[in-house]
């Protein structure tokens, strides 16, 4: 015989009290599959960027977005490898392979779009330096560069080599000393080998590719006998991006592999 069993009303809204409330909850849906390359800047906040050794050399890759602020102006987005003691170079050379690069422009922006994959470095400071703010910093580059409005056939990057001194804090802004030197072309796909070397005595900055198949100076009258106030050298991509409104946000890719980097003696950790 089953028994029923009796509750006093008390003891039952206790432990109703003690149930946890359910409440309707949103059913989970698909975000991204990842199906489908690149990555979607309408639900990623960050671009696409690798930094790993692949193959005996330095892969560094990065697709960055513009924005969607305007039709006027650009952003500009850095990936690099940097050397320990930044300070103790007067030379860099590296062989750079640029296998892919993508610039795209925005129709209503005057700003072209600009990738590219280079050596860079930062040398002195030609007034007071302030930590943190690269005003004033001598920063030496070769870079393998394409423009979205380049006049180029396809598949072609041009070889610069090129002395600024900052005007901003960030370095967006900077003035160019003297020309820049023209290191010819290359296809993407083929290696350079490309190399900067300072001479401090001679206030002279050798720009060179492929031993001295195409080479070129800068000389300067700036004081140098300070240093930078952001030192550093490194092994580096960079995309400008024009801001784009009117039309889909635009976006620019570089692929690169570094190998055989070398440096003077006394930048060896």
């Amino acid at each position: 015989m089953m028994r029923r069993l009796w509750l006093p009303t008390a003891a039952l809204a206790v432990l109703c009290a003690g149930a946890p409330a359910v409440h309707a909850l949103e059913p989970f849906k698909v975000f991204d599959r990842f199906t489908e390359k690149p990555l979607d800047p309408d639900r990623w906040a960050e671009g696409e960027r690798i930094r790993a050794i692949k193959g005996g050399g330095l892969h560094l890759m990065q697709r960055s977005w513009g924005l969607s602020v305007s039709d006027f102006g650009l952003q500009f987005q850095n990936w690099s490898s940097n050397l320990v003691l930044p300070t103790a170079a007067t030379a860099l050379r590296s062989r750079i392979n640029v296998t892919a690069l993508e610039v795209n422009a925005c129709p209503a922006n005057a700003s072209p779009a600009q990738a590219r994959a280079r050596i860079i470095g930062s040398y002195f400071n030609i007034g007071t330096p302030v930590l943190g703010s690269q005003v004033g910093d001598a920063i030496a580059q070769i870079r393998l560069t394409r423009l979205s409005n380049s006049a180029d056939p396809a598949g072609v990057l041009r070889v610069q080599g090129l002395l600024s001194i900052c005007g901003s804090a960030d370095c967006n802004a900077a003035a160019t000393v003297g020309n820049v030197v023209d290191l010819g072309t290359v296809a993407i796909g083929t290696p350079a080998v490309v190399q900067i070397q300072w001479d401090r005595g001679g206030k002279t900055f050798y720009f060179s590719r492929d031993q001295d198949a195409f080479a070129g100076t800068v000389a300067y009258a700036q004081a140098d006998d300070l240093p930078p106030s952001v030192p550093f050298q490194q092994l580096s991509t960079r995309v400008d991006l024009p801001n784009c409104q009117s039309a889909p946000r635009v976006s620019s890719m570089v692929d690169a592999r570094f190998d055989n980097v070398q440096v003077n003696q006394l930048a060896l950790p």
